[in-house]
């Protein structure tokens, strides 16, 4: 593999993440205007706002099902992966970008539901061109590199939703949405002019000296769509990506609920800034994850990824309930200060904690699933994902809709689903190392065929 195209993957790499970073930008936006949202959307109740998100991930849903299964047959016939990956990119962009011209609720529905088409197709197409991009060793790293763009992403659209918010007053959310869309403009852009179309299974290490066109024979069918689901080490992160999903209710609720908690003024400057700096935690818990993952696959102990992920899952979970449950004391400056750090603390390290696995998700994916099917693993991460969502928001919405003071019960109830679902882990655990095994085999077998349709020899060793 020259220079030059190893230059070109990490160009495409960094565009990619810069696309997704904008779009958390833009999702985050969300949770920080929540009370704005019930001053300024007319239509908006605190159900309705919970409804939006619960749609939401049902249209993303939906679109990362169909993007993730007809991604590669489109490219093989029509449009190129590239090119279909900028549409997506295009809706969702629109979708966040028209949304400050909102008369009502329904007319921001509709923005919701644009965004969430396109971002549904994020998961699919994208992660697996990151797939495709880099060897098993170094798909840890790589996939933890594309989740800390989304946590810069949050952390950066907490501060500026929450800043404009702050001090343009109630519609100022409306400002913080049509200049985020604009930023996600700029990086479709980059994108367009540095993005490359990667062929799948070319970082393989089975085809890194391989030449010519790779995996024309292999189409995707039902039959072998179903094999993802045969794969029992995709099996155990699937069931935890479920239980985990109906978790997803916290965190869009987290500033409302801790803003609710602190008796002053500025309450909601002081839960941003907790946020923001607890989330540093996850950033260096998703580069750490995926490097330990990546060094445990070379050491051929390959249930070191799993460890490593369930272990800060439990651990980093416990902490958060901690984190959610306890007071803040506003008294005196001296115990506000002392509660403000503590609550820092506790944010990081569970954050840091529950981040490790990330990396090791998808990687994961990678390691176990044929090419052509990688894209479409990945999709129904997002489908258990959202399909948990969808009913966390509901019923957390409901919860708290009927009596606000609810909320404490609601998230221990939510992060006890949570924790009960990383026991499905264990699955994984398991079967990990027996499938890899046997993907790896699979592809050796490819490319003897594909050698041998070419009339090449290799030597034997």
């Amino acid at each position: 593999m020259d220079n030059n195209y190893k230059v070109k993957v990490k160009k495409n790499f960094h565009s990619i993440c810069i696309l997704y970073l904008t779009f958390n930008i833009c999702g985050n936006l969300y949770g920080v205007n929540i009370e704005n949202f019930l001053f300024d959307l007319p239509g908006s109740t605190l159900f309705n706002l919970g409804l939006a998100v619960a749609i939401s991930l049902i249209v993303s849903t939906i679109s990362i099902l169909m993007f993730g299964y007809y991604t590669d047959k489109i490219s093989e016939r029509f449009f190129s992966r590239k090119k279909i990956f900028i549409f997506t990119n295009l809706c969702w962009i629109l979708g966040f970008g028209l949304r400050p011209l909102a008369p009502n609720y329904y007319f921001f529905l509709i923005g919701v539901v644009f965004a969430a088409f396109g971002g549904g197709a994020f998961l699919p197409i994208g992660y697996a061109i990151i797939g495709d991009s880099y060897p098993p060793e170094e798909r840890g790293k790589s996939f933890g590199g594309i989740y800390v763009a989304l946590l810069i992403g949050v952390a950066t659209g907490n501060i500026f939703g929450g800043l404009i918010g702050y001090i343009l007053g109630a519609s100022g959310w409306r400002v913080s949405y049509g200049l985020a869309g604009f930023l996600g403009l700029l990086a479709l852009l980059y994108y367009i002019n540095t993005g490359i179309d990667l062929e799948p299974g070319r970082s393989d290490p089975e085809f890194e000296d391989f030449e010519g066109k790779i995996f024309s024979d292999y189409k995707i069918t039902l039959d072998n769509l179903l094999q993802i689901f045969k794969k029992k080490s995709i099996l155990g992160i699937l069931l935890y990506q479920l239980f985990m999903g109906v978790t997803f209710a916290v965190s869009t609720w987290t500033i409302f609920y801790l803003s609710s908690k602190i008796n002053d003024d500025n309450a909601i400057i002081t839960v941003v800034a907790i946020v923001l700096l607890g989330q540093t935690g996850a950033i260096a818990g998703t580069l750490v994850g995926g490097r330990l993952g990546d060094f445990f696959y070379r050491s051929e102990k390959l249930r070191g990824r799993v460890v490593i992920s369930v272990g800060g899952l439990i651990i980093g979970g416990i902490i958060f309930l901690i984190f959610y449950l306890i007071p803040f004391n506003t008294s005196t400056p001296s115990q506000y200060f002392f509660s403000f750090i503590i609550f820092v603390i506790l944010h990081w390290v569970g954050s840091f904690l529950t981040s490790l696995c990330v990396g090791n998700i998808y990687a994961i994916y990678s390691e176990v699933s044929v090419p052509e099917l990688r894209g479409t693993a990945n999709a129904f991460t997002g489908v258990m994902a959202n399909i948990g969502g969808v009913i966390g928001q509901l019923i957390f919405s409901y919860i708290i809709e009927r009596d606000v003071k609810l909320f404490p019960f609601a998230i221990s109830l939510f992060i006890s689903v949570f924790l009960f679902g990383t026991l499905f882990w264990i699955i994984t655990y398991i079967y990990y190392p027996q499938e890899s095994k046997e993907l790896r085999n699979i592809m050796v077998a490819r490319r003897k065929e594909l050698d041998e349709k070419r009339g090449f020899n290799p030597p034997q060793v």
